[in-house]
């Protein structure tokens, strides 16, 4: 295994380990409303998502591992409740896959071009 492939598995494995680790002590102290789930869906998972591969890898270009770590730790959600599947929460939780996924490459995009630029 080449180093290139070690940075880019080590970016890929710390977003959905990162997410995790968020999640377990935020459900817990903070709790679930309808605030605070759009806090944690829709602004820190991809806060996260793109920070978290720049804290391990040494590549410039997170994108692919910020996208696949995101949806390994949506899989690993969805097949943990997916006895929930009629809530509202979980169709917020499904809804946010799919805005953070085009968000986070937006970002990307654009901080991509900005650094071409300068």
């Amino acid at each position: 295994m080449d180093k290139e492939f070690k940075d880019k598995l080590k970016g890929t494995l710390i977003v959905p380990i990162g997410l995790t680790i968020v999640l377990v002590p935020f459900s817990i102290l903070v709790g679930w409303n309808l605030i605070t789930l759009f806090l944690f869906w829709f602004v820190l998972i991809p806060l996260l998502s793109i920070y978290l591969p720049t804290t391990l890898s040494d590549s410039r270009n997170h994108l692919f591992e910020s996208l696949v770590g995101l949806a390994i730790f949506y899989a690993m959600m969805t097949f943990m409740i997916y006895d929930h599947y009629q809530t509202d929460y979980f169709q917020i939780m499904i809804l946010s896959f799919g805005i953070n996924l085009v968000l986070i490459s937006i970002i990307n995009k654009a901080r991509r071009t900005r650094r071409l630029t300068r």
